[in-house]
C-alpha cells in the first residue's frame, strides 16, 4: 500500500493539493505584479516534468526566488497579497524555526507532529527558497556548504523542539534527555546571530560572476543548478510556472534516474499531526 493512504483520505489529499495550487497562482500573480523572477523547486519541479503537475502523493509545494527578488517578496508582497495570506519569516515570526520564507494560508492547519507544541502561524502553505551563486570550485563549494548548513542546523534544532517526540525504554529515555540537553544548549546561540551567519555562508559568493547557483537552504549538496538562466516554462497543473534552464541535469544529479516509480514506502509527503482544511471541510490527526 502507498504510505500516503496511511495517513490522508484520497478526499483530504484531493483537497489539501487544490488548496496548494490556489496558493501557488497567488504567489506567481504576486511575483507578476512586482516582477520578481522565481521557478518551482524539488518535488514541484519533479512533477512539472513527470506529471505536468503534482506528484500523486505529494502534500506540499516548493518554489525558489534569486536573492534579489526573494528579498523583495519579502518586502513588498504584503502590500499585494490577498488578506488571506501571510507570509512568514524569521523577522516577522521569532519563533519560527524555518530560516526561510513560508506563504501561508489563513483559516488552516498543517502542522507536523515535532512542530505541534510551537506557538507559530500554522497555515497550508508553499515554501519559498533563496536562491544564491555558489563556488565552481568544488573545495571552495563544499566549505560554503558545510558552513551554511552547520548554522541552518544550529538554528533549527534552538528554534524546534525536536525533543518533544516521545521514545520508549531506557535508550529512548536517554536520547530524549540528550536531545533536551543539546536544544537548550544552543540556545546560547541568538536566533538574530544565527540568521546572520546563514545569511553571510549563503551570499558569500553573490558577487562573483560564477556559473553555478543553489538553495543552500537544501540539505543536499548535489542540489546544484549549472544552467539556472534563462527560465524556462512548465506547465503544472495547467498553470503555467517558470523552471530552471537546467531542470533536467539538475533532476538528474538530484533524484538520480526520475523515470520510475519510488518504492510504495516513500510514496508520501511531510505527513501532517493536524490537518484543517479551512473552509473546504475534512479535518484529521494523525498520532
Amino acid at each position: 500500500m502507498e504510505t500516503w493512504k496511511k495517513y490522508y483520505t484520497k478526499e483530504q489529499l484531493d483537497l489539501l493539493q487544490k488548496i496548494e495550487l490556489e496558493n501557488l497562482r497567488v504567489f506567481i500573480e504576486v511575483c507578476n505584479k512586482l516582477n520578481l523572477e522565481y521557478f518551482v523547486y524539488g518535488g514541484t519541479l519533479l512533477g512539472v516534468e513527470k506529471y505536468q503537475g503534482m506528484i500523486p502523493w505529494d502534500d506540499d509545494i516548493d518554489v525558489a526566488m534569486p536573492r534579489e527578488s526573494y528579498k523583495k517578496f519579502l518586502k513588498y508582497a504584503t502590500d499585494v497579497l490577498p488578506d488571506e495570506y501571510f507570509i512568514q519569516s524569521p523577522d516577522n515570526c521569532p519563533k519560527s524555526p524555518y530560516p526561510y520564507i513560508k506563504l501561508r494560508r489563513k483559516g488552516t492547519k498543517f502542522i507536523e507532529y515535532v512542530n505541534r507544541n510551537l506557538d507559530v502561524e500554522t497555515g497550508i502553505y508553499i515554501d519559498i527558497y533563496p536562491v544564491d551563486r555558489i563556488p565552481d570550485d568544488e573545495e571552495l563549494r563544499k566549505q560554503q556548504f558545510k558552513n551554511a548548513r552547520k548554522w541552518i542546523m544550529i538554528y533549527v534544532i534552538r528554534q524546534s523542539r525536536l525533543y518533544d517526540k516521545k521514545e520508549a525504554g531506557i535508550k529512548g529515555f536517554v536520547r530524549t534527555l540528550g536531545k533536551r540537553f543539546v536544544t537548550y544548549f544552543l540556545k546560547i546561540f541568538p536566533a538574530q546571530y544565527c540568521l546572520k551567519k546563514i545569511d553571510y555562508y549563503m551570499t558569500l559568493y553573490n558577487d562573483t560572476e560564477t556559473q553555478r547557483y543553489a538553495a543552500l537552504n537544501s540539505p543536499n549538496y548535489d542540489n546544484i543548478y549549472l544552467h539556472l538562466f534563462p527560465l524556462q516554462k512548465g506547465v503544472f497543473n495547467g498553470i503555467e510556472v517558470n523552471i530552471p534552464g537546467d531542470h533536467k541535469t539538475h533532476l538528474k544529479m538530484r533524484y538520480g534516474d526520475y523515470s520510475g516509480l519510488p518504492p510504495e514506502e516513500k510514496r508520501c509527503g511531510h505527513v501532517p499531526y493536524i490537518l484543517d482544511l479551512g473552509e473546504n471541510r475534512t479535518e484529521g490527526e494523525h498520532k
